[in-house]
């Protein structure tokens, strides 16, 4: 009895300092872990979803049309079947194809978080013909090759990065194992070139010569290398330097897009090391950068980045995590998280020249609670639309050009209470595509939903969004 009474009061303090963090983040429906739908747009005010039934069940894709209705019968295309014994959710991923499908990849078996393990990678035509592209490799990240192909990258060993390429005739042009470099990081991100290459920004850590791990801190410095359509470095052989650490201060997290002409657009948070005050030396090094680079591999902003200079114009800004898009002029819309005294997601517009835009410190989006799960996506007409979590659900504000919230200052709620696992896409027509899942709890996962909001704010596909699921 003792000892059912010693294993009862432990798994009651782990339920309550579980429920403790989750409040203390604010944000107790979202866990990116768990159960959702990937989504993406057709370009047409539709969607293309992907989604797990069970956990650990079957993968479906799912079309529906403009007006919200679902276009395959029953629950979708199946696209596989897993035993997995852990949520498949964070790990699938899907883009359109550019001409009326999607490509999406996945785990291809059970135990997806095994470095090993391969992914599937198929093509979903617009009348739900499945085609198999690749299983031979494990997929970090996958964007467009803007011919109706794709382009994934993966680090086989730690040490180098793998990047290939799928044309959409199911060709491989750059060979099976595509091209390697190097990649000493933790830290990657891909993004298409709209000419058929890619262009990857990585972080490399190295210690200086002679000195051993723990002993002194390594250096970090942050690379973009381009991959034309030949599959070819266009930028030497290590690529171009974008970031090297000061003694003083470290960068995390770097981003990218494509900038429309062959190059690319890059932010990466910078912080001081040690313990940071508000209002001193330290803290006006914390910041978020950002850095364009054209398609010949020239730096056309400051060297170093372009810093926006956020703690100079709000003392206790605390920016973090950035995330960008593309104004569609060149530059950029950039938002992050931030905790000072109104804590919430903010955003800049960097212009084509490295102009900051708008009003200094960035421009407030929405007050949230510290974990609001950000994410951004462009509306097309130069402005973005931000999604983020609230103790009452999920909400989304999008921003004009000039930097003004034009939908009510709360944002659009589109879904009530507790959710899971959510992704957003562009309509294709100024609005936005949600995709969520809805369960009992963390380990019994049962509902599938999407939604669309217009350029007006309005929810055009009924009051909960059209379940996939049925």
């Amino acid at each position: 009895m003792m000892h059912k009474k010693i294993i009862l009061g432990i798994v009651v303090l782990f339920v309550l300092v579980i429920s403790s963090l989750l409040l203390l983040t604010g944000c107790p429906q979202h866990i990116d872990s768990l159960y959702g739908v990937k989504v993406t747009g057709d370009g047409n005010g539709g969607a293309f979803a992907v989604y797990e039934d069970e956990l650990g069940g079957l993968i479906y894709a799912q079309k529906i049309s403009p007006d919200g209705k679902v276009v395959w019968e029953g629950k979708g295309v199946q696209l596989v079947e897993s035993d997995s014994q852990f949520y498949n959710f964070p790990f699938i991923q899907v883009i359109s194809d550019g001409s009326g499908g999607a490509i999406t990849a996945m785990p291809s078996t059970p135990s997806s978080i095994e470095p090993e393990n391969n992914y599937y990678v198929f093509k979903i035509g617009s009348q739900g013909q499945v085609d198999f592209l690749a299983s031979d490799a494990r997929v970090a990240q996958v964007v467009s090759d803007g011919s109706g192909g794709v382009i994934f990258d993966y680090s086989p060993d730690g040490e180098t990065l793998s990047v290939i390429r799928i044309a959409a005739n199911g060709d491989f042009p750059w060979g099976r194992g595509g091209v390697s470099l190097m990649h000493s990081g933790n830290t990657h991100q891909i993004a298409g070139d709209g000419l058929g290459g890619a262009v990857i920004v990585r972080e490399e850590l190295r210690y200086p010569e002679g000195a051993q791990p723990g002993e002194t801190f390594s250096n970090g410095y942050i690379y973009a290398q381009r991959i034309d359509s030949r599959g070819q470095f266009s930028w030497g052989e290590e690529g171009v330097l974008l970031y090297a650490t000061p003694e003083d201060a470290y960068a995390e997290s770097p981003q990218i897009i494509s900038d429309g002409s062959g190059g690319a657009i890059i932010a990466w948070h910078q912080q001081p090391r040690g313990r940071i005050e508000s209002g001193s030396a330290e803290a006006l090094r914390m910041d978020i950068f950002v850095q364009r680079v054209d398609a010949d591999g020239n730096v056309l902003w400051r060297d170093g980045g372009l810093p926006l200079e956020i703690n100079k114009a709000a003392e206790g800004a605390f920016p973090i995590e950035p995330k960008l898009v593309s104004d569609g002029s060149g530059g950029a819309i950039v938002i992050w998280r931030d905790s000072r005294e109104d804590t919430g997601v903010y955003a800049q517009r960097v212009d084509a020249d490295g102009t900051i835009s708008w009003q200094a410190g960035g421009v407030k989006v929405a007050s949230t609670s510290l974990n609001p799960h950000p994410m951004i996506v462009s509306d097309g007409a130069c402005g973005a639309i931000v999604s983020y979590s609230l103790q009452e659900g999920l909400y989304v504000q999008r921003l004009s050009g000039n930097g003004e919230t034009v939908w009510p200052e709360s944002g659009i709620q589109v879904i009530e209470g507790e959710y899971q696992g959510y992704s957003i896409a562009p309509d294709g027509q100024s609005g936005v595509i949600v995709g969520w899942g809805v369960g009992k709890g963390m380990s019994n996962s049962e509902k599938a939903y999407v939604q669309r909001v217009s350029v007006e704010g309005k929810l055009l596909w009924g009051e909960d969004g059209i379940r996939l699921n049925p």
